[in-house]
């Protein structure tokens, strides 16, 4: 269990800190607007998702 919280920890902290995808959304919602960043930002958070839950399944094998 206490691997688990670990993973959380580390990918709460990656997700947070500015990187490439914040220079995305920044781009998108500048040049096509605030509708086209959300959109984007919705992107991201799923593909962190997807990144989320294999790592999980991994841990818990």
């Amino acid at each position: 269990m206490t691997e688990f919280f670990t993973v959380i920890m580390i990918t709460i902290l990656a997700v947070i800190s500015p990187g490439a995808d914040f220079a995305i959304v920044t781009k998108n919602s500048y040049l096509y607007g605030r509708s086209v960043g959300v959109l984007t930002s919705i992107g991201i958070a799923l593909g962190v998702l997807v990144h989320v839950a294999y790592t999980l399944i991994a841990v818990a094998a």
